[in-house]
């Protein structure tokens, strides 16, 4: 059975998101409407052992990596969240100039439905497991 609208929005309720960015992912507005959405917002941090540094002190429940950083920076920490079995996506900072009806990415705006698409992607599976 499908979840409401309003009850996708409570998936980011007391989860700590870490962000990391290459230079500019995450809004002031996107970070308001995840801390009104119920997200604790941990960075943006901008480098991978800042990212790896967050994982060692703090129990991340997601992390929203940015598209535009090298596939290199990103490994070390990709493989130690499958490691340690914390969800993420890859998103973009503002819908790029596409054609939206055709993009099926993420973008971290300070749109609702944006948002409740990562929130799903996130948490809706692993919340269906329990």
């Amino acid at each position: 059975m499908a979840q409401s609208y309003n009850n996708r929005k409570s998936l980011f309720v007391d989860r700590k998101i870490l962000v990391f960015e290459a230079l500019f992912l995450l809004s002031q507005e996107a970070q308001n409407k995840l801390v009104k959405m119920g997200a604790t917002v941990l960075g943006p941090v901008n480098t991978i052992q800042g990212a790896l540094d967050f994982l060692e002190r703090a129990n991340i429940d997601g992390v929203i990596i940015d598209i535009s950083l090298d596939i290199n920076q990103v490994l070390p920490l990709i493989t130690k969240l499958d490691d340690i079995s914390v969800p993420f996506i890859f998103a973009f900072s503002n819908n790029p100039h596409l054609d939206t009806t055709d993009f099926s990415g993420f973008v971290l705006s300070n749109r609702e439905s944006d948002l409740t698409t990562i929130a799903e992607a996130l948490f809706l599976c692993s919340n269906m497991d329990h």
